[in-house]
């Protein structure tokens, strides 16, 4: 057995001093020579032991069965996770038949769709088709008839020329010239009324284009992300060490943000009055626009597209690269970005007012008059968590680890509840102020953005640890939302009038 070789290293001597190690300083968990004693770094109050009595039966001390406890500890925890994901790979390779075979399905209904129109459109052919012959076979029936019946009388005419008297012929020509002339009205009052026109039969295809303009997918493919259960191994000695809140503060107290864009919604509709914004799947910008009835869509390159609804919208959660939830009055919508359909409206009381919505845990979580409603993707109620809210208003939510955390833009304070609306924390700070929009980094760091201190903070999810990461900046006046890309890692905030900027943790 061959020790590691960073243990093969470690000298007896002081690479300093060149003496033998004595004592050994807990304060610096280092050993130290007689020399090393008489430097200021061991003086004081530090606690120096000898070193033979440092290292008697260390292999029994509490820190060393720690640290073998902890390696235990993590190739279980390691383990139980690869486990854990390995399930979720088998799942998932289910899941991409399970979505092979309904694509196949798909494809098989659009084939049978598409057999069935050319069926129907080939008996309507059959039938003009019937339709014309018959009535032309009926006109070519009756000009045989008129043809013969006038042969009929030119025989009869070329006979009373040729053997009749003058007298006969003086007597039968009246007969005759009224018989030619009726037939030869007839015949003209057939051309007037268009009776030998051309028929022609053909068929005018659907525009394709329109057919893939409409027809752009068989479907999309969504992810959802569900909590897992999984919960690791951990001394409660060591708990206190891995809080990710104590973390959090370390991030906050040196977190920066560099402006990497900015620019302005240009639309020369009215005014505006942006009320929300999110960063998509793809990189592209969405913002919401109540006073004018609409969404603004911005790609990577800048171009945007103004998507119109017959709603007012007031704030939205992005479902998915292609759909998003936006709330109105007592209405939840589904609007897909693409078509700019209308896929599902969720309608509820009238006494419902709503205002933010945000999606945990695959179900929504909407701002109403008596707090926060949960429901499920298909509108089910599940679950009310009770606020007294003093008065409507759009109070943007955060969910983490089973609390909810809104801003209260009135009295300048951000809050944190429970589900069973019970408050755990209360944050107040004299550099924000009108605290309009709320979002996270999924974890444990809250951004918030103020409505008249023109600035973007960062609070622990503890409500301990704050930091104005952003401004104050007079650009950022009537800054009423923000969101954070974690893919991306990138923070968009923007203002009422329309003015957005985009902002890169460094």
């Amino acid at each position: 057995m061959m020790l590691p070789k960073s243990v093969q290293y470690i000298k007896y001597n002081c690479t300093d001093h060149d003496e033998r190690f004595v004592y050994f300083c807990n304060n610096h968990e280092r050993p130290c020579c007689i020399e090393c004693m008489k430097d200021t770094l061991h003086r004081g109050l530090c606690n120096v032991v000898n070193v033979k009595t440092a290292v008697k039966d260390i292999k029994q001390s509490p820190s060393f069965v720690d640290l073998q406890t902890t390696l235990s500890d993590l190739l279980t925890n390691i383990a139980s996770i690869i486990e854990h994901i390995g399930a979720n790979l088998q799942e998932l390779t289910k899941q991409k038949i399970t979505c092979a075979d309904d694509i196949r399905l798909t494809r098989e209904t659009i084939n049978s769709y598409l057999d069935q129109l050319e069926k129907d459109l080939s008996n309507e052919m059959e039938k003009t088709f019937t339709t014309k012959e018959l009535e032309l076979q009926n006109m070519l029936a009756d000009l045989e008839l008129r043809k013969t019946k006038v042969n009929e009388m030119q025989a009869n005419v070329n006979i009373i020329n040729d053997a009749a008297t003058n007298f006969q012929t003086l007597m039968s020509i009246p007969e005759y010239i009224k018989s030619a002339h009726y037939e030869e009205t007839a015949l003209q009052s057939l051309i007037e009324n268009e009776s030998f026109n051309w028929n022609s039969i053909s068929v005018i295809p659907t525009s394709i284009q329109a057919i893939k303009d409409n027809l752009t997918s068989f479907g999309t493919m969504r992810i959802k992300r569900k909590a897992s259960n999984l919960s690791i191994t951990v001394q409660k000695s060591r708990q206190a060490q891995l809080k990710a809140t104590d973390f959090a503060s370390k991030r906050i107290e040196t977190m920066e943000f560099k402006e990497v864009f900015q620019s302005q919604i240009q639309d020369n509709i009215g005014r505006h009055e942006i009320l929300d914004c999110g960063i998509l799947p793809n990189g592209g910008l969405l913002f919401s626009d109540r006073n004018n009835n609409c969404l603004y869509k911005f790609d990577i390159n800048s171009t945007s597209v103004k998507i119109d609804l017959p709603f007012f919208p007031a704030r939205f959660a992005i479902v998915d690269q292609n759909s998003i939830a936006v709330t109105s009055n007592n209405k939840l919508h589904i609007v897909e970005l693409d078509t700019h359909n209308i896929l599902k409206t969720f309608h509820f009381g009238k006494e419902s007012l709503f205002g933010s919505v945000i999606i945990y845990d695959n179900n929504y979580i909407i701002e109403d008059l008596v707090g926060y409603q949960i429901i499920d993707s298909d509108g089910k109620f599940i679950q009310q968590i009770r606020i007294k809210f003093d008065e409507m208003t759009y109070r943007a939510p955060v969910c983490y680890d089973k609390k909810i955390y809104f801003v209260d833009n009135k009295s300048s304070k951000l809050f944190c509840y429970d589900f069973n609306g019970n408050k755990i924390w209360e944050f107040q700070n004299e550099k924000l102020m009108s605290p309009f929009g709320l979002t996270s980094n999924t974890s444990n760091i809250l951004f918030v953005c103020g409505y008249r201190s023109t600035n973007v903070c960062a609070l622990s999810a503890d409500g301990r640890t704050f930091n104005e990461i952003i401004g104050p900046k007079s650009a950022l006046k009537c800054a009423t939302a923000v969101h954070y890309c974690v893919k991306r890692k990138e923070l968009l905030v923007v203002t009422k009038h329309g003015n957005f900027f985009v902002f890169s943790h460094k």
